[in-house]
């Protein structure tokens, strides 16, 4: 019997189009995934950067304010000043008379904190710390800055001038005019409204801390 011929290619098939559309889809899927878990990771990244500027942001605000409150300054009790300003104690504004930042000696300032209506979207606002300074009865050139510099702030103020049966302090609002309070708890918000979250919310930073006087 003569050899029989074999065919070397006997038992191959090429690539089909259906593997090759199969191989491509799966690629693509892969690679998306990638990208997502990239994008995702980069943008968790940017918001860990963009709060922690946030929140030192209001670190140094808060700062700033504690050190002007614990070198506060009755008027009454400075001779040779004449200071004719009220003292202001109420929930969204808080001014009074502080040797903080004085330039010299037997020179007092008055700080004032309050919440006005900022340049942004409506609603929102910006916390100003302004202050004059008063020496021996002349007043200087008032000076005046935003808190939490370019960013959405709101400060809020509450007052305790005794403690209760419990021993924990009894907080006001409000205080009538020539009450000192013993207490101030300050709460600043600071917001970044450039930064949105992927839940909607913007991007904020919440501190608050009790002052004795």
């Amino acid at each position: 019997m003569g050899a029989r011929m074999t065919n070397p290619n006997r038992g191959r098939r090429g690539i089909t189009l259906l593997e090759v559309l199969v191989a491509i889809g799966t690629a693509a899927v892969i690679f998306g995934i990638a990208m997502g878990i990239l994008i995702t990771t980069n943008q968790t990244a940017n918001q860990g950067i963009a709060h922690e500027s946030l929140l030192q942001q209001a670190e140094v605000a808060m700062r700033s304010i504690r050190s002007v409150i614990e070198a506060t300054v009755w008027p009454d009790d400075v001779a040779g000043t004449s200071p004719s300003a009220p003292l202001v104690f109420t929930r969204e504004g808080l001014g009074l008379f502080s040797s903080h930042q004085s330039a010299g000696a037997g020179l007092i300032c008055r700080h004032e904190f309050v919440n006005a209506p900022g340049a942004g979207e409506k609603g929102t606002t910006r916390t100003a710390a302004q202050y004059n300074c008063y020496a021996s009865g002349s007043v200087q050139k008032p000076a005046s800055r935003l808190v939490g510099e370019r960013f959405d702030s709101h400060i809020g103020f509450r007052y305790a001038t005794q403690v209760g049966a419990d021993l924990q302090p009894v907080w006001q609002e409000n205080l009538p005019a020539g009450q000192r309070p013993r207490l101030i708890w300050v709460e600043l918000i600071l917001r970044d409204p450039a930064r949105v979250k992927r839940e909607g919310k913007v991007e904020e930073v919440r501190l608050t801390t009790a002052i004795s006087l």
